[in-house]
């Protein structure tokens, strides 16, 4: 079956939530300088200042209360998009990335800084919650890997977006406009949530089933009409036709009931790995590691890495239908643990090639298994009817991971922050070798 231009329009504005994800994470890797008040800018007195002065744990401050905000709209997001449905959900969850948007950008200290990422990490965990499982629901059967791989393109595409702004606007009388730009997608992906169709999935579940035909006749087109029925009764055995599904399980009893505790340990782990790998010290830092050795191209090399992580994702989604998931997590653990040893090498030695290569293939080997399959891992081994709180689940312990590492990378040294995570990896490795049956 071809992919008709319509579901990938839908998927693009679906994945638009997942980019305001990687942007925000990201917005203050390139303009840290310019807005904490370096010794040559002093605060200007009249309107909004130019730079707000930070001591290095208040700026670790700003960057990781985005996760604790992440932490909380992931556990909101299960019980809103039950109740309300993925698309609803995501629209009002626009709104938060507005606001948040405004309050960064007119910010006049940290504690409105830290209020703004607070609320901007509530969206965005919210939508690392909705937006898989909702492409997921609306991907064609024999598809779902490289729809599933949308996720983290988009968080790369954003990453990547604030990244190149940066180089243009990390100048004390500019960042601000950086942080504003989350308010343009913000309001751009609420306009156009209102043209795509609810998940199929989600209206079989509540009993829709007229609602689910008509939803997949505008994503599947018409030379699939002969299959619509029979994909919405794939659908009805598990979800049941009643408008409230009473086996559906919650994010508490599925991390607490022994029936599910392998999957919460598969799902959880591999969420926990993701982020302790530390991956989001180069998203979130990158600049500032590279700054002492290679002062004048920091921020040029964190952008071609970004871009190169995108287009690895890219070219990897190809094969999550065709290559085990196990191999692609091992091969991509064993890498990041590689070369966070050799990342630390190349600091602790002053050798700025060493470090530059070993910061591009350490990002490398994430884009090939460990950032775009966890998640996936859910809707692969779950049953729909706990998927979503394995999904919540999962975020909120990549978010409690996300945290540890926003907040410590800027108070350790850097050679301590990539042994720490190069044992992780390889443990990581070990773990899914021998605990993980292959799929």
């Amino acid at each position: 079956m071809g992919t008709e231009p319509y579901l990938l329009y839908t998927v693009a504005v679906i994945a638009l939530g997942t980019f305001q994800f990687g942007y925000n994470m990201a917005e203050l890797n390139e303009p840290r300088d310019a807005m904490t008040c370096p010794s040559t800018t002093a605060p200007s007195s009249q309107g909004l200042p130019e730079c707000i002065p930070m001591a290095s744990w208040e700026f670790g401050l700003v960057t990781s209360i985005f996760a604790l905000g992440g932490l909380f709209g992931a556990l909101a997001a299960q019980p809103m998009g039950n109740r309300y449905g993925r698309r609803s959900t995501l629209a009002l969850n626009s709104t938060g990335f507005i606001v948040a948007a405004v309050m960064k950008a007119l910010a006049t200290n940290v504690n409105a800084l830290v209020l703004g990422r607070f609320i901007s990490g509530l969206s965005s965990g919210a939508a690392a919650v909705v937006v898989p499982l909702y492409v997921n629901e609306i991907a064609p059967p024999d598809a779902k890997g490289k729809f599933g791989a949308f996720t983290q393109i988009s968080i790369n595409i954003g990453i990547l977006t604030t990244q190149v702004l940066g180089l243009f606007l990390s100048k004390p009388q500019y960042w601000r406009l950086i942080l504003v730009v989350g308010a343009a997608i913000g309001a751009l992906q609420g306009i156009l949530l209102l043209g795509i169709p609810e998940s199929p999935k989600y209206l079989v579940s509540v009993g829709n089933r007229n609602g689910a035909r008509d939803s997949l006749a505008r994503l599947r087109g018409p030379s699939y009409s002969a299959e619509i029925e029979d994909e919405i009764r794939e659908e009805e055995p598990l979800n049941g036709t009643t408008t409230e599904d009473p086996s559906k399980v919650s994010t508490f009893s599925f991390v607490t009931k022994p029936e599910y505790r392998k999957s919460a340990l598969i799902v959880c782990g591999l969420m926990l790995a993701q982020q302790l790998t530390g991956i989001n010290a180069c998203v979130l830092h990158g600049v500032s590691i590279l700054q002492n050795l290679l002062p004048s191209a920091a921020g040029y090399i964190n952008v071609v890495i970004s871009a190169a992580n995108l287009i690895i994702t890219s070219l990897a989604s190809m094969y999550f239908d065709k290559i085990s998931h196990k191999f692609l997590l091992i091969l991509s653990m064993l890498g990041m643990g590689t070369f966070a040893f050799l990342l630390a090498a190349g600091i602790a030695n002053g050798i700025a090639v060493l470090s530059a290569f070993a910061f591009f293939c350490f990002v490398s080997s994430f884009s090939i298994g460990l950032g775009p399959l966890p998640w996936m891992v859910a809707s692969k081994t779950v049953s729909y009817r706990a998927v979503d709180a394995a999904q919540s689940a999962g975020i909120v312990v990549s978010w409690m991971g996300t945290f540890a590492v926003a907040f410590l990378v800027p108070v350790l040294p850097p050679v301590l922050s990539f042994v720490g995570f190069g044992v992780i990896g390889f443990g990581s490795a070990a773990a899914v070798n021998w605990g993980v049956d292959a799929y």
